[in-house]
C-alpha cells in the first residue's frame, strides 16, 4: 500500500514541476536600442568616413612621391594620407556591426597597399629617370635618378657611341646628374618633320646591376639653326601739298625666321618668302645670336643691331627705341632707323639709310650658334629682291633677283 501512495506523490511532484516551468518567465535578454537621431548621426559618420578614405587612397600616389621631397626635403608627406585612412577607418568602423571588423580591415589594408604595390618590381631594384632638362646658364643636361640603391653610373650614347658617362651616389633615394653640352651634343636630333635623324639614349646603371635605358627628349637635342629667311614689307608715305598728292617709298620693314624648315624654302616676288605660312616649320632652343645685313652686289648698304637668343627669347638694343625684347619661335621684326610714317610704332629701315639706285638688293640673315661655350657655328641665308625707287610710286613690285 505504501509503494503505491509513493508512486502516486512522484507523479504528482512531476506534474507540479512540469507546470512551474511552463509558467516561469523566460531569461531577461539584454537589447540595445538605437534612436533615429542616433541612427542618423552614425549615418553620417559613415559618410564622412568613406569620403575619408577616398581622399586617403588618392593621396596615397601623390603625396608620398619625390616631387614634394624635391620641394621640401625629407618630409613624410604619405603620413597624411594614412592619417585620412586611419580617420576614415575609425569613423565606418564605429558605424559597422563589429561582425564586419575582419572585412573592413582587409579592405582598408588593401587600399593602402596597392599604390606600393604598383611600383614595385619584384625580384629587381626599380629605377626611376626623371626631369630632363637643358640648362641654358650652365650649358648642361640635366637629369634626377631615383631608386633604392646606393650608387648609380649614368651614361649617353649618340648614335651608338659612347659621348659621355658618370658616377654619382644617392642621398634620400635621389641623385641629380649634370652633363656637359660640350660633350653630349653632337648635332641636331630631328629635321624640320621631326622625324629623328640622330638619336641620344640615355642608360642608368644600378651598383646592384639594373639597368634602364630611355631615349633623350629629342626636342631638347634640337639646337642648331639650320635655316633661316627674312622678308621685306614696302612702307609707303603719302603727301598733300596745294597743288598735288604723292606717293613715295618710306622704306621696309623687316622680319626673319629662324630654325629648321625644308630646304626649299626661299623667296617669293613682292618681297616675300614662301615660309609665310610657316608650314613645316620647327623653332629651335638654343642661344644663338642674330645679324642682318643689306647688300647691294659685294657692297653693304646696312647692318642691323645684333640680336641674342636665349632659348627661344630674344633682346637686342634698337637705335629707335632703346632695350627691346621679342620671340625667335616665330617670325621676328628686325630692328630698324625709324618709325612707318603711317602707325608711329613700326620699326622700319627708312629708304635714306640704305638704298643708292635701282638694282637687286640682297638681305642676308646671319646667324651664329652657340652650342656651348666655345663652340659656334656661322649659318647665312640670302634672299634678294629688285627694289626700283628712282622714280618714285612708279614700279614697287619687288621681284626676286
Amino acid at each position: 500500500m505504501s509503494g503505491l501512495l509513493d508512486k502516486a506523490s512522484a507523479v504528482k511532484d512531476a506534474e507540479i514541476v512540469e507546470t512551474v516551468a511552463e509558467k516561469a518567465p523566460e531569461p531577461v535578454t539584454e537589447k540595445t536600442t538605437v534612436t533615429s537621431s542616433e541612427q542618423t548621426l552614425l549615418d553620417q559618420a559613415s559618410k564622412i568616413g568613406l569620403a575619408l578614405g577616398a581622399l586617403g587612397f588618392i593621396g596615397m600616389w601623390f603625396l608620398d612621391n619625390y616631387f614634394l621631397e624635391d620641394l621640401t626635403g625629407p618630409v613624410p608627406f604619405g603620413l597624411v594620407a594614412l592619417a585620412l585612412l586611419g580617420g576614415s577607418f575609425y569613423m565606418v568602423w564605429d558605424s559597422l556591426n563589429r561582425e564586419k571588423t575582419i572585412v573592413l580591415v582587409v579592405a582598408y589594408l588593401l587600399m593602402t597597399s596597392v599604390p606600393y604595390l604598383a611600383g614595385l618590381e619584384l625580384g629587381e631594384d626599380s629605377i626611376g629617370i626623371a626631369e630632363l632638362n637643358i640648362d641654358e646658364s650652365s650649358n648642361e643636361l640635366t637629369f634626377v635618378v631615383r631608386g633604392s640603391f646606393s650608387e648609380a653610373t649614368s651614361t649617353i650614347e649618340v648614335g651608338g657611341e659612347r659621348v659621355w658617362s658618370d658616377t654619382q651616389t644617392l642621398s634620400a633615394d635621389m641623385v641629380r646628374f649634370k652633363a656637359p653640352l660640350a660633350e653630349v651634343f653632337q648635332g641636331n636630333s630631328q629635321n624640320n618633320m621631326l622625324a629623328t635623324v640622330l638619336s641620344y639614349t640615355l642608360s642608368v646603371e644600378s651598383n646592384s646591376g639594373t639597368v634602364e635605358t630611355v631615349e633623350i627628349t629629342p626636342g631638347l637635342l634640337n639646337r642648331e639653326v639650320t635655316h633661316s629667311g627674312a622678308r621685306i614689307t614696302l612702307i609707303t608715305e603719302t603727301t598733300t601739298d596745294d597743288q598735288s598728292t604723292s606717293t613715295s617709298e618710306a622704306g621696309l620693314q623687316i622680319e626673319a625666321i629662324l630654325g629648321m624648315f625644308s630646304d626649299s624654302a626661299t623667296a617669293i616676288n613682292n618681297g616675300d618668302h614662301s615660309m609665310s605660312n610657316i608650314q613645316d616649320y620647327q623653332p629651335v632652343s638654343s642661344d644663338y645670336t642674330i645679324q642682318l645685313k643689306v647688300m647691294q652686289g659685294s657692297s653693304q648698304k646696312w647692318q642691323s643691331p645684333v640680336i641674342a637668343v636665349d632659348g627661344t627669347s630674344a633682346q637686342w638694343n634698337s637705335q629707335v627705341s632703346g632695350q627691346q625684347v621679342g620671340n625667335a619661335d616665330r617670325w621676328l621684326a628686325i630692328p630698324g632707323t625709324g618709325y612707318d610714317p603711317n602707325t608711329g610704332t613700326i620699326e622700319i629701315l627708312e629708304r635714306d639709310d640704305f638704298f643708292e639706285d635701282d638694282g637687286c638688293y640682297t638681305f642676308q640673315v646671319i646667324v651664329t650658334n652657340e652650342f656651348y661655350d666655345g663652340s659656334t657655328a656661322v649659318h647665312t641665308s640670302s634672299n634678294s629682291w629688285e627694289l626700283s625707287w628712282e622714280d618714285p610710286g612708279v614700279d614697287d613690285s619687288m621681284p626676286t633677283c
